[in-house]
């Protein structure tokens, strides 16, 4: 984070394998892809140009750009130098130091050439992924401005120290440290701030002193936890001097909240929850594909949480505005690194740089977000091999010693075949994609999962996929609700199941699609078709996800907390008819209450003020 920094919305565009292609630019605005464009292959070459006016910097300033997503390889220049390069990776940010050419007293002309045709070097590997393959520059880019001296990393820790475990706390002990590493070896003073975002409160100060890299102690407070119904968040704010003058700024949300495993259970904030989840896979509207605004992003945000979803994953790395919603409204997300598939054959390894890379770019630059609970490595890569189970070991390794706070998980399609061999239990939670009835022939859901459980007790499961893939499978919507159906009922009579992830919300664009044409082509499926408009088991999802029944008895409403999937404490939810506003007691999974009078509907909603269940409209939870 900058002392200064603004958005570079405005590029000189054109596409070409030379930059004298520029000389026939048009000007788009950020985020952009190319690979929407009429008369334009969805791969190729794109070239972005900029114009940072002279007398930008002071003398003693530095400057960055900072962008947060281009697919995929890029190559960063100012005038006709080049500056450097980001390939392998087209999800994570980068920075680049232009500070060189700015400090000339005349204007400078930024250039970075982008392109996405698919890579034997790269993650994902070649055509081996199940999303768009839009190219461009995607996500916003920022010019960011320092001092001297700046951070290049915070590496943070926000522990809550619980005292007891078995049900939810909202405020406990908790310590905070923090390890910052500038870019040069320079003696600088670190002052630092945490503030409440919702009062303002500042709640802890301090100072720290060092050079290059400097470590603020553990700081014991009390701290107000953040949890996905009720997701509390601090401002911590580092200003960071160097010889008496303010050099550079870091200045992000955290929050307080922990998420521990233990003898097969899953605890939140000393709770233990079962959890519903479902996932969302971006790029889809075909007017933007994945250069997605922010008001985009947020609308589809919305619809997933509009669900009662609160666990989801993504199979490729997603922008700051992705995680920063999430930390507002209470998204519990796993990041992954996009390694999906059985290719390259053979050895993973030999893509471990590249995945090295990845990790710790995830970390470094989202490891701030209290929503985000996992790393994950990869997904479906031949999990019972011994190449794929080293991979998954040495990055899980990898995670754990980075981030000590969050899991390392690897998402598995082959559990079924060989229960005790596959490399989804060298993570930390056993993620199983179930496909059985379509595309895992040969198994029965009873046995099959039972299979597991004996083969790992003691352990924790999330089924990481399931549902319905059209038109490999026939039966459309009406069939996506029967097997929600029937494997929510089945997942909820098994304790070792601490979560579900369906698979998915929307039908999405991916170059891998069976229905549409170039770039258009889609899968279908999803709970909303690529415009985001609801199918019917949209609103199924979202009721069997809703963690409060409605009953209708002679005296009122009686609501009980569902105690299967999900299951956690509910708290802070308001019974209302758009006149009256009953506050409902705190329920324990499984309790109940009898809210008197007559109600011919009701709405539920949470405290944020988002509608969990329309009664009658949705139906009571459970229902089959």
């Amino acid at each position: 984070m900058p002392i200064t920094g603004s958005m570079l919305t405005d590029w000189s565009f054109a596409m070409g394998e030379t930059e004298a292609c520029l000389e026939h630019a048009r000007t788009v605005t950020l985020p952009h892809t190319f690979s929407l464009e009429d008369g334009r292959p969805s791969q190729g070459k794109g070239w972005y140009r900029t114009e940072i006016p002279a007398g930008y910097l002071k003398k003693g300033e530095r400057a960055f750009l900072y962008v947060r997503g281009a697919c995929r390889d890029a190559r960063v220049y100012a005038g006709k130098d080049f500056l450097g390069s980001h390939t392998g990776s087209g999800y994570t940010p980068f920075l680049t130091e232009l500070t060189d050419h700015l400090c000339k007293g005349e204007k400078t002309e930024i250039t970075l050439s982008v392109e996405n045709t698919f890579s034997r070097s790269a993650l994902p590997f070649e055509k081996s992924f199940d999303w768009a393959d839009d190219g461009g520059l995607f996500r916003p880019a920022e010019l960011w401005k320092t001092g001297p001296a700046a951070v290049r990393e915070v590496q943070l820790r926000a522990v809550p120290l619980l005292e007891k475990y078995g049900s939810r706390q909202d405020r406990s002990p908790a310590e905070l440290s923090f390890t910052v590493e500038m870019d040069r070896d320079t003696d600088v003073c670190v002052e630092w701030t945490l503030t409440e975002e919702e009062s303002g409160r500042v709640t802890a100060e301090g100072r720290a002193e060092g050079r290059g890299c400097i470590q603020a102690g553990a700081r014991r407070l009390t701290a107000d936890l953040w949890h996905f119904d009720d997701p509390r968040l601090y401002t911590l704010k580092l200003k960071v001097y160097a010889d008496g003058m303010l050099t550079d700024v870091w200045e992000k949300a955290i929050g307080f909240r922990e998420l521990r495993l233990n003898g097969g259970a899953w605890y939140l904030n000393g709770e233990p929850v079962r959890l519903p989840g479902l996932e969302w896979m971006p790029g889809s509207f075909p007017s933007c594909g994945m250069a997605e605004d922010r008001e985009t992003l947020e609308k589809m945000l919305q619809k997933l949480r509009d669900t009662n979803t609160v666990l989801t994953r993504f199979h490729w790395q997603q922008d700051d505005w992705v995680y920063d919603w999430c930390d507002r409204h209470g998204l519990l997300v796993q990041e992954e690194v996009p390694f999906w598939g059985k290719q390259p054959e053979g050895n993973p390894e030999k893509l471990w740089p590249v995945a090295e890379m990845q990790i710790r770019e995830m970390i470094r630059w989202h490891g701030h977000h209290p929503s985000i609970i996992a790393w994950g490595v990869g997904n479906e890569l031949s999990g019972q091999t011994g190449p794929v189970k080293v991979y998954v070991q040495r990055a899980a390794a990898l995670i754990h010693t980075l981030d000590p706070d969050r899991l390392a998980n690897y998402v598995t399609n082959t559990a079924f075949m060989y229960p005790a061999e596959d490399a989804t239990g060298d993570g930390d939670v056993m993620m199983i994609n179930d496909y059985i009835g379509t595309w895992h022939k040969g198994f029965e859901q009873g046995p099959a999962w039972e299979a597991l459980f004996e083969a790992h007790p003691s352990r924790a499961f999330v089924p990481s996929e399931f549902g319905l893939c059209e038109p490999a499978f026939a039966g459309g919507d009406p069939e996506r609700i029967r097997i929600f159906l029937e494997k929510t009922a089945f997942y909820r009579d098994c304790p070792q199941i601490v979560g579900t992830i369906c698979f998915c919300l929307n039908d999405y664009r991916t170059h891998m699609g069976e229905e549409g044409e170039g770039r258009f082509r889609r899968r279908v499926h999803g709970s909303l078709d690529t415009e985001g408009r609801e199918k019917p088991s949209f609103r199924v999802i979202r009721r069997e996800y809703a963690p409060i029944r409605v009953e209708k008895t002679q005296e009122g409403l009686r609501l009980e907390a569902m105690s299967s999937i999900p299951s956690y404490t509910l708290r802070g939810y308001i019974l209302t008819d758009g006149v009256r506003r009953v506050e409902i007691p705190e329920m324990k999974p499984g309790e109940s209450t009898l809210v008197k009078g007559t109600w011919e509907k009701a709405g539920i909603e949470r405290k944020n003020g988002d509608t969990v269940l329309a009664w009658p409209e949705d139906g009571p939870c459970g229902e089959t």
